[in-house]
């Protein structure tokens, strides 16, 4: 068996050498021709030798479904948090105080994403991409199932919130496994020149994977009478059954990502513990790469959740119309995504981050106005151009993440990075900016946080160093 064996190490010293592009014909001795026998032994040993490899097309299709099923329920979890959740789960509190609990428990997914990366991300770092990713998969889909049978707090009482608060962290675990370790595995697979579309796999399949959850509930939403309250909203979480069945095939069809391959066989490479060389060597790429993304997360997250909330409580608006206006939010963004990523390959990645973020932070102080106008058209607008701008934000993310960290420690760094910047973003940013309104703030100290934010994450992306020519396969890709 050659498997195991380093690239250093030839099994036929007269026919191959090692190279840093895997194995080559070294000269035959006295310069004499070699014998077609020994042509086709050279062939035979270097494709043993050569790690397999998947074509890019399915490992791209293979996260794009992954990280579909892994945000469409995170996402119907976010809208129904939104929507049903805080008199479902929460009866007893005040309207506000309930709403508050809601998105503490969708916080509470969020919280668990870090803790996920880094026990997810050692595996990834150690065993390798595809066996992790087939977990972190499974593990979402039999929580979110099991959210669309939990009991109600009328049938159960405190035990309702306890039991979904569980299956929230179980969600977020699996999530900070996901997200990272499918950004790896299609940049591991492409070459430098398509790295930033290939990334763009995951961050397509999140977009999907939100247009779907948004989807749904804008079918539910108008049964007719208590049914949606009763059962309507657990069809889209008892739906996920179909979506991860199929990744999981998608999954079991590909191969390890190749640049793990070539690691792994070279016993030097291996971090014993990734997450204490990541913080420990890559502790500032880490900070950096979480700093650059938070500010766009955080706008994003909002307007998909708090938004919709402020939105029918605060401003009387239909709750099916903030719905319907996010599926086209949602599709603007998933329409952008690889054009951005096109555009980030030709033109740099870190470049169309920073136009994206300052779009972002510009389209803040129209966000307000276009919000509260009590236009239909002007809601659909600042919805769009929110997802539009954050298209470009998120767009060369992927690949720019990747580029930052080695082979041994990369699933692990980009997870923790991701993850980290989702945490502040995406599970905060929504409970603070109710606690904001509960206060009696008002919606105009929300917009100030988000600005606040995005500066933040301009000032990183100043820091940050180029990385378009990175080699994945350097053992020190990025000094920073």
């Amino acid at each position: 068996m050659l498997s195991g064996h380093p690239l250093s190490q030839t099994f036929a010293p007269d026919v191959l050498v090692a190279s840093d592009h895997g194995t080559v014909p070294r000269e035959h001795p006295k310069g004499t021709a070699m014998s077609e026998t020994e042509t086709e032994t050279e062939t035979e040993l270097d494709q043993q030798l050569s790690p397999p490899t998947t074509r890019p097309k399915r490992v791209w299709f293979s996260s794009f479904i992954g990280a579909s099923i892994e945000f469409y329920d995170f996402s119907i979890y976010a809208t129904a948090s939104a929507v049903v959740f805080a008199p479902l789960f929460f009866s007893p509190a005040q309207a506000s105080i309930g709403m508050v609990l809601s998105f503490a428990t969708l916080a509470a997914g969020f919280v668990a994403r870090p803790l996920g990366a880094a026990i997810f991300g050692h595996f990834g770092d150690r065993i390798g991409r595809k066996t992790t990713l087939i977990t972190t998969v499974l593990l979402m889909g039999i929580a979110t199932v099991l959210i669309g049978v939990l009991p109600t707090y009328d049938q159960v009482g405190v035990l309702a919130p306890l039991l979904l608060v569980l299956l929230r962290i179980v969600q977020g675990l699996s999530v900070g496994g996901e997200w990272g370790g499918a950004v790896v595995m299609t940049t591991e697979h492409s070459s430098t020149k398509r790295r930033s579309f290939m990334g763009s796999a995951t961050t397509m399949g999140s977009s999907f994977g939100g247009l779907l959850g948004f989807g749904a509930f804008a079918v539910m939403i108008p049964l007719s009478g208590d049914d949606f309250a009763t059962w309507g909203w657990r069809i889209p979480f008892l739906a996920t059954i179909a979506l991860f069945a199929l990744a999981v095939y998608m999954r079991l069809r590909i191969t390890e990502s190749p640049v793990m391959v070539e690691a792994s066989q070279n016993r030097d490479r291996r971090a014993a513990l990734p997450i204490k060389v990541v913080f420990g060597k890559h502790s500032k790429a880490v900070a950096l790469a979480a700093g650059v993304f938070t500010g766009p997360f955080m706008v994003q997250s909002c307007v998909a959740t708090f938004f919709i909330s402020y939105g029918v409580s605060e401003l009387g608006m239909s709750r099916q119309f903030l719905l319907n206006a996010s599926v086209i939010g949602v599709l603007t963004v998933f329409i952008g995504i690889p054009i951005g990523g096109v555009i980030a390959d030709k033109y740099g990645r870190r470049r169309v981050l920073a136009v994206g973020v300052t779009l972002a932070t510009a389209n803040l102080f129209l966000l307000l106005p276009l919000f509260t106008s009590g236009s239909h058209t002007a809601v659909i607008a600042a919805f769009v151009l929110v997802y539009a701008f954050h298209s470009l934000c998120i767009s060369p993310i992927g690949a720019l993440y990747s580029e930052l960290f080695p082979t041994e420690v990369r699933y692990t760094g980009v997870s923790m990075s991701y993850q980290i910047a989702s945490l502040v973003a995406g599970g905060l940013g929504p409970l603070a900016a109710s606690l904001l309104v509960a206060n009696g703030l008002g919606l105009g100290a929300v917009i100030a946080m988000l600005v606040v934010f995005c500066l933040l994450a301009g000032l990183c992306i100043l820091r940050l160093p180029r990385t378009d020519d990175v080699d994945l396969r350097d053992p020190d890709p990025v000094v920073i």
